[in-house]
């Protein structure tokens, strides 16, 4: 049964192709399957999570009813509706199955127009005079009376965020308990967390933000995991001795998600025209995913 007060989730780097869906989805049924309450709502316009949630004939119809973030936000935003995020969820989304029942899993899904929302609104702003700290602000306030609610229901609530910073992505960081960055130990993956922490939690516009301050620091994940690259476990031995320092300005699951074939297969409902069980859908990757639950249920504890 679900708490007064859920926790919040959000998974977010500036980089894309780094595994913040796959982290989503592992983490949403997973922590379904251990018998908790879990929403998540897609802030990708790309709807990656969407989709590998309900594969296309689903999500066409749900889209077409008008139940996305992006019908929410701009019903909100846009034109002054106070319909509650309750009404956009598409619930019991997951078509994993366990004891005979399909995961409790409800979701407000992504659809391609999210993008396009965030220019018209800034447009509209410029337009009355307001910048960027206004749709940020009234984002802020959109977002947070959307978790009033959801806290309420569910046990969990996961952000999908886009890559990149956009207004949506940086109010979703700064609501939640716990931000995960999903980070391929490589090069380009490195530079990008870099870039995305001194972004959001280190550059002078956070104190002189309207929003509030990040909870804490972020999480790195290290995912998509080659044991055996030597650029690989010489970059995961370097963030482990950085996040170690007592001024470390980032935390380090213990966890590394491999580079495996079972995980992409689970990714992608085309694979499973049959509702399968958890064991099932994730094979050789079980073990893996529930390591990744206790986790991050001990660090959101500690």
């Amino acid at each position: 049964m679900a708490n007064a007060d859920g926790r919040v989730i959000a998974v977010a780097n500036m980089k894309g192709g780094v595994g913040k869906t796959t982290t989503v989805v592992m983490l949403a049924e997973g922590l379904a399957e251990a018998g908790h309450r879990v929403v998540v709502l897609d802030l990708d316009a790309q709807a990656n999570a969407s989709y590998c949630f309900a594969p296309d004939d689903q999500l066409k119809a749900i889209l077409e009813q008008r139940r996305s973030v992006t019908s929410f936000l701009a019903d909100r935003l846009l034109y002054g509706d106070r319909t509650p995020i309750t009404d956009y969820l598409a619930r019991d989304i997951s078509h994993v199955m366990k004891a005979g029942e399909p995961l409790a899993i409800d979701m407000v899904v992504a659809s391609p127009r999210l993008r396009l929302l965030e220019r018209e609104i800034v447009l509209r702003l410029t337009e009355k005079n307001y910048g960027i700290r206004s749709l940020e602000g009234q984002s802020l306030k959109v977002l947070e009376e959307a978790l009033v609610l959801l806290k309420a229901r569910y046990d969990y609530v996961l952000f999908d965020c886009a890559p990149g910073i956009s207004a949506f992505t940086e109010v979703a960081i700064r609501l939640a308990d716990m931000v995960v960055v999903p980070t391929i130990p490589d090069y380009l993956s490195t530079l990008g967390f870099d870039a995305f922490r001194a972004s959001v939690w280190e550059n002078a516009h956070v104190t002189r933000s309207a929003l509030p301050q990040p909870k804490r620091r972020p999480v790195v994940l290290a995912s998509r995991v080659n044991g055996n690259k030597i650029q690989h476990r010489e970059t995961l031995a370097s963030l482990r001795n950085e996040a170690e320092e007592p001024d470390a300005v980032f935390e380090m699951f213990d966890l590394e998600v491999d580079n495996q074939a079972s995980i992409e297969r689970a990714m992608d409902p085309e694979n499973f025209p049959y509702a399968p069980t958890f064991e099932q859908k994730w094979n050789r990757a079980l073990g893996q995913v529930r390591d990744l639950v206790t986790e991050t249920r001990r660090r959101l504890d500690g």
